[in-house]
């Protein structure tokens, strides 16, 4: 039997970090993800042969071709020096990159808080980091607070390899809507992330078997090879260095076109950069609905998103078709897709019957992002039916239970929305916890008068 090869990465994350080289690469140049990868004891012997700061500085420079010359450095050791708790081998980890100092785009200066005598790996890395920050700021690309953009580029343009052995992610932080990544970004790259960063740079250099990849560290270099493996034999990538082709500023015939084809990772990217001037026509919706259908959980879920994100510029792209995938989304195996899918279908006003049941057992589940979707698609009717009232108010109890205000404060609003006298149901609802009644009444007088009181419905 045969099996396709795969990439050590989801096609959500691939996609991610590939959309996130591809802007790099117009910003800077695609011929800097080419140049040669250095290995390790080539970085360390720059240091290690006149001990100084600036003489790494300048040959980071020439290997960039880059211009370092306004670059200063300052060395202030910390008196006391703490670990991040993620393996990185000591020094502070306060700075925005997660190693010990940062780097200033404003006065253009690199700050130390180690002597790199002290530890060379971590201050070189902090060298490297901070002349790769330098080549994006001067090139206009914001990196003081996207680090995992920096760690790419220094990955993609040969210069990673200190930063291989150089975990600086204990635990990769995670949230229920993987499709928000401008709004959450990665603090910086984890084991696995790093390892397709190395494929691509070595698929991008077309070596299928690079030296330098012996010296990676075993987590590292085992996902590697295989997602190495995955792009020598598809060539499945949005990022392409060697075609050297804008593609970010395409037009939305190319976007749509893109979007149809085999690629998971140009279906994601591509479904992230569609829009419309209105209704779609009959092409567009099919290849919408196709996504919305599709397999892949990514796929899915950016194809909800570009929905929703439509439908606020047009709501005539909501069809009738539309609105019936979305609902078929609410009962889908994913939890994700389940959630995303009410929470859209409640900001598009279309909850129907069956979705408005779908909303009140998703108040059941133990999954937060479940019961949000479920309480926030409720929280949008002006009634609701009486059948539902027992879930929501289980629900409440427990999120009051909890201390949870952020439930707190959208059911107790809903509930004002709802009801006529929500203290006496409070009153009622609390008999049993007493001690709780204090916070649903403080909650409720906080809470705007909603414009119209309706009964719950029948």
């Amino acid at each position: 039997m045969f099996f396709k090869p795969k990439a050590n990465l989801s096609d959500a994350e691939k996609s991610r970090i590939e959309l996130c080289l591809q802007q790099i690469a117009e910003c800077v140049g695609f011929e800097r993800f080419t140049l040669p990868v250095l290995n390790r004891k080539t970085l360390l012997a720059v240091y290690e042969s006149e001990r100084d700061p600036q003489q790494v500085i300048q040959f980071l420079g020439k290997h960039l071709d880059h211009d370092v010359s306004g670059i200063q450095v300052r060395v202030f050791p910390q008196i006391a020096q703490s670990t991040c708790g993620g393996g990185c081998g000591g020094g502070s980890c306060d700075g925005p990159s997660g190693l010990p100092g940062r780097y200033d785009a404003a006065e253009r200066t690199i700050t130390l808080d180690i002597q790199i005598d002290s530890d060379p790996p971590m201050g070189l890395a902090t060298l490297i980091n901070g002349v790769v920050c330098d080549l994006l700021s001067q090139n206009n690309l914001d990196s003081e607070r996207l680090p995992e953009r920096v760690d790419l580029a220094v990955v993609g343009t040969g210069l990673g390899m200190i930063r291989n052995r150089i975990g600086l992610v204990a635990k990769q932080s995670t949230c229920w809507d993987s499709t928000q990544w401008e709004l959450i970004p990665r603090p910086f790259l984890d084991c696995q992330s790093l390892a397709y960063a190395n494929a691509i740079a070595a698929w991008a250099r077309d070596d299928a078997t690079p030296e330098w990849s012996s010296d990676l560290p075993s987590d590292v270099k085992s996902p590697m090879r295989k997602s190495l493996k995955f792009l020598l034999k598809t060539n499945d990538s949005f990022f392409q260095p060697r075609a050297k082709r804008s593609l970010l500023t395409q037009s939305q015939s190319e976007w749509w076109k893109l979007a149809a084809s085999a690629s998971a990772s140009n279906q994601v990217i591509a479904i992230r950069h569609l829009e419309s001037d209105g209704k779609l026509d009959d092409p567009q919706e099919s290849l919408l609905l196709e996504k919305l259908s599709a397999t892949s959980r990514a796929i899915i879920l950016n194809a909800i998103a570009a929905t929703e994100r439509m439908v606020s510029k047009h709501e005539a792209v909501a069809s009738e078709a539309v609105v019936r995938e979305l609902r078929t989304l609410t009962d889908h195996r994913d939890d994700e897709i389940r959630a995303k899918a009410m929470c859209v279908l409640a900001g598009l006003g279309k909850l129907d019957e069956a979705t408005v049941e779908t909303a009140a057992i998703m108040l059941e589940d133990h999954q937060k992002h479940l019961v949000f979707a479920g309480v926030y698609a409720l929280s949008t009717l002006d009634s609701v039916p009486e059948r539902v009232v027992p879930s929501i108010d289980r629900c409440f109890v427990r999120v009051l239970r909890a201390c949870d205000y952020e439930f707190i404060d959208l059911i107790v609003a809903a509930y004002r929305r709802w009801l006529d006298d929500p203290q006496s149901h409070f009153e009622g609802l609390l008999q049993d916890s007493p001690e709780h009644l204090p916070i649903a009444m403080e909650t409720l007088q906080k809470a705007p008068e909603p414009l119209v009181q309706i009964r719950r419905g029948a």
